[in-house]
């Protein structure tokens, strides 16, 4: 009997266990239900072109998104801000972001965002993790461009380059790229000729200059003169004195063709490709004095050249000569630029002489005579004469 006591407490405790955790939980459900329910808030969330109604015990934005089926994104826009305590009513409005690839600096980057524009999508990103993407960086896409989900967006760094070309000189940038791509790029189109300043396949660095300088050629018929020859022959009279033309010479007149070629409009170079005379040009034929001797009173005088000069005749008796010699007969002076100091020379209706003086009037083609008197001197006066430089 012991026994069958003992096995009926046994069964007993299971059930008594059970009914204390049942009224226990009875318990708590009276106390925390009226606490519970004037925790309870009720706001509204519009999102996906819906108005939701949430009740949530939470006392957060983010806390009530979280903890509902709505599934919301840490990157989806939520205005209030998911910090603001939530007020009963309040509205809150849920923009989802949209899944993106974003490809620069040879990495690829799968991220969300809210960005309406690929632009925008760009500016997002950059600003949220630090890419430090530029507006002046290359983009596979248009900026403007409204944004997809499952875009990808491909971005090129670009470096600063200086172009010129057309007499246009262009600070902008560009991907690194080759100078033919940047041409193109920049509607640049090369003719045949034309010289650039890089190799069309060399890849442009951060500063480079790109020049295109425009070559053309053109043919252009040219009319010039021809300037005539001066042919001269001896003639039969002292050497120093002037030619003598015996016919005047004229020009003639040729045609050419050139070939022109110019670089930005400058000529820098022509090639005459055919010429004919128009009319021939006629040579000026001059004679030149080849005397080199003279006879004077049965004499034969050797001289090296002749001067016609302006002579006059003056008397100092007991005078000193620019050569420290004394004036005497045979003594003239001269200008030393024309006849040295010194030379000896043969004045017709004169006679032999010495160029040993000067005077501050004798410049150029003049000489000045020693007489033994003044009556001879006056009576010389002024006159042209042949001077003979021996």
């Amino acid at each position: 009997m012991f026994q069958n006591s003992r096995t009926m407490v046994s069964a007993l405790v299971p059930k008594i266990h059970f009914r204390k955790l049942a009224l226990g939980f009875v318990i708590f459900f009276i106390i925390a239900f009226p606490i519970l329910a004037l925790n309870l808030k009720t706001i509204n969330v519009q999102v996906d072109g819906k108005t939701i109604s949430l009740t949530t015990v939470f006392n957060t934005v983010g806390q009530a998104l979280t903890y509902s089926n709505l599934e919301i994104n840490s990157e989806d826009l939520v205005i209030p801000a998911r910090d603001k305590k939530i007020t009963k009513g309040m509205t809150v409005l849920v923009t989802r972001s949209i899944p993106v690839r974003l490809a620069v600096d040879e990495q690829t980057l799968s991220a969300r965002t809210t960005a309406k524009t690929v632009g925008k999508a760009i500016e997002d990103l950059s600003n949220r993790y630090g890419l430090q993407i530029k507006d002046v960086d290359e983009v596979n896409l248009p900026r403007s461009e409204a944004l997809k989900s499952q875009m990808s967006i491909e971005v090129r760094r670009s470096v600063p380059i200086v172009l010129q070309a057309d007499g246009k000189t262009i600070d902008t940038y560009v991907a690194p790229r080759t100078v033919a791509e940047v041409l193109k790029k920049f509607n640049i189109i090369l003719g045949a000729k034309d010289k650039v300043s890089l190799a069309l396949n060399h890849i442009l660095a951060a500063n480079e200059q790109v020049k295109v300088v425009r070559v053309a050629e053109r043919l252009e018929t040219i009319k010039s003169e021809i300037p005539y020859q001066t042919v001269t022959q001896p003639g039969d009279y002292p050497v120093g004195l002037p030619d003598k033309v015996i016919s005047r010479g004229s020009n003639g007149l040729q045609e050419q063709t050139m070939r022109l070629t110019l670089e930005d409009g400058k000529e820098v170079d022509r090639q005459i490709l055919g010429q004919k005379i128009i009319v021939a040009p006629t040579n000026e034929l001059i004679s030149r004095g080849a005397q080199t001797t003279v006879s004077r009173g049965g004499e034969t005088i050797n001289f090296q050249r002749a001067y016609l000069m302006r002579a006059t005749a003056y008397c100092i008796p007991g005078g000193i000569t620019k050569t420290g010699a004394p004036v005497q007969w045979g003594v003239v002076a001269v200008d030393p630029n024309v006849i040295p100091l010194g030379s000896r020379v043969y004045v017709d209706g004169y006679g032999s002489a010495r160029a040993l003086d000067t005077g501050g009037l004798i410049q150029g083609n003049r000489i000045d005579l020693y007489m033994d008197s003044e009556a001879a001197a006056s009576s010389w006066g002024v006159r042209y004469v042949l001077v003979y430089i021996q």
